[in-house]
């Protein structure tokens, strides 16, 4: 299997009533560019992409996180 690479997760976030939903992922490139890519479980266990937004500072993804929290999304921390 070869491996991918993702720039780092700075936030996930689950819809808590509908975990079937997937997650949205927010990343950020080293360009200080941020991506929030939208990803739903598949039958086979891998993880499928839906939508994918751009989004062009901090600011923004704060933001975009705040818009998806309106909706029932709550972010999820990944201690380790």
């Amino acid at each position: 299997m070869n491996s991918v690479y993702l720039p780092p997760k700075i936030a996930t976030l689950k819809h808590s009533s509908t975990p079937y939903r997937g997650e949205w992922i927010i990343y950020q490139f080293a360009s200080r560019e941020y991506k929030a890519i939208h990803e739903v479980p598949q039958q086979n266990g891998e993880r499928k992409a839906v939508e994918s937004i751009s989004l062009s500072s901090i600011a923004e993804a704060q933001s975009f996180s705040g818009y998806l929290g309106s909706y029932g999304w709550q972010r999820v921390w990944d201690l380790k």
